[in-house]
Order: structure tokens, then sequence, then C-alpha cells
């Protein structure tokens, strides 16, 4: 296809760049996704294994390698993508590329990739130069695999085309992001919704179904949604930028008139082309013009500037009747009675305000230009006073409902109200402080079983914000051992205290022992013992 150059709206251009990727085809957009879809795969693998507290310095500077490797396999793979659909776009025909040509394709992304982890976050600061960055990254992938430059020339091309209508460019990106983020819901809505869907349809109950709202925020979610996104909206981003770079090559070029050429030299046949010429070749044989003479011109000009079409350009007459709907005089009237009432009304007010400032002031007027002879009588004084102790009195009964208010939300916080016999509370819904004082409530009740269950609770939320456990609905006592055990090798003294406080809790808990206030003593001083030989956050070796 010749791409043309009359639509260059920023609405336009996304319109054309649909076209294009449509008329590219599935065997266009595989090349873009044999690059993007492995440097996803590794950035989620590199975001889990970064994530993990045991990760070695070592295996983490390996695996940041590892992806390095993948960016530039990713830009090469979507620099082919770049060019396959900027060949589409001027109707070239693909030919086979040579070592030098892959070669000089592969320094350019690398240098690119080198430099774009840098210069984009701070033009983003900047912002101005924003638009004009990212249009030079985006042509480079679209003149990589299209010239045979030089990487110093491709480069210099870029930036000399990424500088042609800025102001499109500022246009286009707010569009882009609007649709990034249109399609980046509905990936976080069908990945979210997957493992319930497949649950319901075949009957499967996996873990991720049986984490519920626990699915989606885990990070990890995330960044599958984001890196799904960015997988399925990349190649029409490059498409974007792939034809804005073509229009700009175009304007000094001609590349859009040569490829319409083309592409009409390939549709016509012979004996169409053959007939086009003669009939070119009869019709500049005809004469162009007839001799008309002087007058017959003047008196055509004359008859055509008194025609009805140049109307406009004349006064109406003075006496012209209008001819005014009825609605437009009606509205007019109605319009004209409100302002003279309005008018009225302030006249009134201002004569009363006058009157009601000569009773009160009773005295001589001051000359022009003099000061005044006295002031407001002395009413007024007393009335000003009274308005403001009663804006005085209103605002302290403010405040002080204000802060009776906040003292009852900070009671209520202290102590909230949950009930300690659910079958889903974790140790995270609350702080050690909170839950400590739910217990000394359920004691004061006499209700021992809740109070110990309340401490354990207590005792998990404070070994989770130390970071000796990680708190999950999903985890048994059990569970929390052995993760002590892993994370505590060097105090076994305080395992085995924690253990004999699951001991405790589960016998009394899910047994029909009856809790006694000694074992209560007895649990919340081994837990004491447990915090003052465990040394603070982040000193677990």
């Amino acid at each position: 296809m010749a791409e043309s150059l009359t639509r260059e709206g920023p609405v336009d251009v996304l319109e054309s760049a649909v076209g294009v990727l449509r008329q590219a085809g599935l065997n266009t957009l595989v090349l873009h996704w044999a690059g993007s879809v492995p440097f996803a795969l590794a950035t989620l693998v590199f975001w889990k294994q970064a994530t993990d507290p045991h990760l070695s310095d070592a295996r983490c500077a390996l695996d940041a390698l590892a992806l390095a490797a993948m960016l530039i396999w990713m830009n090469c793979w979507r620099a082919v993508f770049a060019g396959r659909v900027r060949r589409q776009l001027s109707g070239a025909s693909l030919q086979r590329r040579t070592r030098g040509e892959l070669f000089r394709l592969v320094v350019v992304e690398s240098l690119a990739c080198g430099t774009k982890l840098v210069v984009l976050p701070m033009s983003a600061l900047i912002v101005f130069p924003l638009p004009v960055v990212i249009a030079f990254y985006r042509n480079i992938a679209a003149l990589a695999d299209c010239q045979s430059d030089e990487p110093r020339a491709t480069l210099a091309r870029a930036r000399q085309l990424a500088r042609v209508q800025p102001e499109l460019s500022w246009l286009t990106i707010p569009l882009l992001l609007f649709l990034g983020l249109v399609v980046c819901l509905n990936m976080v809505a069908v990945i979210g919704a997957a493992p319930q869907l497949v649950r319901i349809l075949t009957g499967y109950e996996s873990t991720f179904s049986r984490s519920g709202i626990y699915f989606v925020s885990n990070p990890m979610f995330w960044m599958l949604a984001l890196s799904s996104t960015w997988v399925l909206f990349d190649p029409f981003v490059q498409t974007v930028y792939c034809l804005r770079c073509y229009q700009a090559e175009a304007r000094g070029t001609g590349e859009d008139v040569r490829a319409g050429i083309r592409r009409l030299r390939e549709c016509l046949e012979m004996p169409v082309a053959i007939g086009l010429v003669l009939i070119a070749l009869t019709a500049s044989a005809l004469p162009c013009r007839a001799d008309v003479p002087p007058a017959t011109l003047e008196k055509a000009a004359a008859t055509a500037a008194h025609a009805a079409e140049y109307d406009w350009r004349l006064p109406p007459p003075p006496d012209t009747v209008r001819d005014t709907p009825w609605i437009v005089s009606v509205t007019d009237r109605i319009l004209a009675s409100i302002k003279s009432f309005t008018e009225a009304i302030g006249k009134l007010l201002d004569r009363f305000f006058s009157w009601l400032s000569d009773k009160l002031g009773g005295g001589p007027q001051q000359q022009n230009g003099a000061l005044p002879v006295r002031g407001m009588h002395w009413t007024l004084y007393a009335l000003l006073a009274l308005v403001a102790l009663a804006g005085i009195v209103v605002a302290i009964r403010m405040v002080r409902a204000r802060r009776a208010k906040d003292d009852g939300d900070a009671a209520g916080e202290a102590v909230p109200s949950i009930r300690l016999d659910a079958d889903d509370l974790t140790a995270d819904r609350l702080p050690e402080e909170q839950w400590l004082a739910l217990a000394e409530r359920a004691l004061a009740e006499q209700n021992p079983r809740l109070a110990l269950r309340a401490f354990y609770l207590a005792s998990l939320a404070w070994m989770g914000r130390s970071e000796y456990i990680s708190i999950h609905p999903g985890k048994t006592n059990r569970e929390y051992e052995l993760e002590l055990r892993r994370r505590l090798r060097t105090f076994p003294e305080a395992r085995a205290l924690f253990g004999a406080n699951v001991v405790a809790f589960e016998r009394a808990w899910y047994g029909l022992h009856e809790v006694a206030a000694e074992e209560i003593g007895d649990f919340r001083a081994r837990m004491g013992r447990m915090k003052s030989m465990l040394p603070v956050r982040g000193q677990v070796t």
C-alpha cells in the first residue's frame, strides 16, 4: 500500500496505524512477539527471583546480565517488525539481509538499549523533550532494518525525523496512554477472572481460585498484567511511530508519491496504460483557450459582480423588515423584563441603605476631599462585636465537638470490634497492640479461650512485623514453625518457646482443654522471653 500525507491529525494517525496493522497480517506480528514474549517472560522470572530474600548477589548479577541480553534480543526483533511495516507502507519488496546488515542492526539496537534506560527517565523528569525522545528511539527501530547506512548516520536520521511536527507527538502520546490503560484494565479483568472461570466451567479447584482476593493483591499478578498489556499493545505503538517516521521522511523525499506510482504501475495493464497515454496526447492537442473580445469579458465580469451570491457584501437597506421568529421576540422581552426588575430591586436596596446610613450617622456631612467628620454609629460597633462573639463561640464548640469525635474514634480503634471466634481471622488484620487489647478485653469478659487466641495472633503479628515469618491465610501453624526453623537457625531456644506456645494454643482452641489463668500467664511469659532473646529487625543471621 502507499500511505498519503493528507491525514495528519492524531486520531487520523491512530486510525491509519490500525489499518496498517490489520493489513500486515499475523506473520508480521509474530516477528514482534518473537522478541517481546521471551523478554516479558524473562522479566517476570527476574522479578520473582529478585524479590526472594535468599537470592545471592552473584546470582542477581547473572540474572540481570541475562535480562539485558534479552532486552537486546527484543529490540532487534522489534526493529525487524518495524522494517516490515515500513516496507509495507512504501510498497517496497522484501529483500534478503546480508551479514553486514544484520551486524549493523544489532549494533544500532545495542546502542539504543544502552542509552534508552538513562535518557528516557531524564526526559520524563524534564517533561518537554519527552515526545521527541520517544519518537527518536521508535524511529531507530523503524530505520535500523531499512537503512544501509552506518550506525551513526542512522541515529542522526532518526533524530532529524523525530523533530518533525513535535506538536503531533504531544497530541498522540495522551491517546496512546489512554488506549494502553484500557487494554491494561481488560487484561486485569481477564487474568483475574480466569481461575474462577476455569473452576466454574471445569470444576477444577486450583491454588489461584482458592486464594480469592489475595490472587489479585499479589504483586506478581500486576507484573503479569502489565507484561501482557505491553506484549499486546506495543506492536500498535511501534506501528504508529513507523507511520509517523514514514510521513516525516516522505515530506522531503516524496516517498509516498513514488509508492503510489509503483502501486499504479503494478495494477495497470499495458493496454490500459496505452489508452491513458493516447487520451492525454489527444487532450494536449485540443486548444486550451478561445479568443474572447475584451468588451465581452468586461460585461461578463460586471454581471457576475451583481449576482445574488455576492449580496453579502452589501449592507441591508434601512427599511428592510426583518422576519424575526416569535420565539426569539418573546425570549427578548422576558430577558428585558428580568433585567428591569433586577435594576429596580437594586435601586430600592440602595435607597434603603442610604436612608439607614443617614439615620445612624446623624452628623454633618464632610466636605469634598476632607476627612470624615465621624465614624459609624455606636450601635453598628455593638452589632459587629456581637457577630464576632457569636463566631468565636461557634468556632469553640466546633473544635470541642471535633476533639470529642476524634477521642471517640481513637477509643474505638484502640479496641476494635472483631469477633475472635471467626474462622477467617489472620494475624495481619491488626497490629500487635490491638490484638493485646482484644485479649485483655476477653479476659475482662471471663473468656480465656478467646484471650489465648488473641495472644497467639499478637505473637504472629509481632513476628510478621519483625520479618521472622510472612503471614498468609493459607499457612498452618506447622508451616510457621518450619519457617522459623529456617530463619532462626541460631536461636533454638526461641524456636522451642514458639513451639510450646503453638502446642498450648492448639490444645485449647482445637481440643476440649479448658484454659486456666496460669496457662495464659505461661503463654505470655514464653512470648516475652522470645522477644528478649531475639535481635531487632534486620539483624537476623
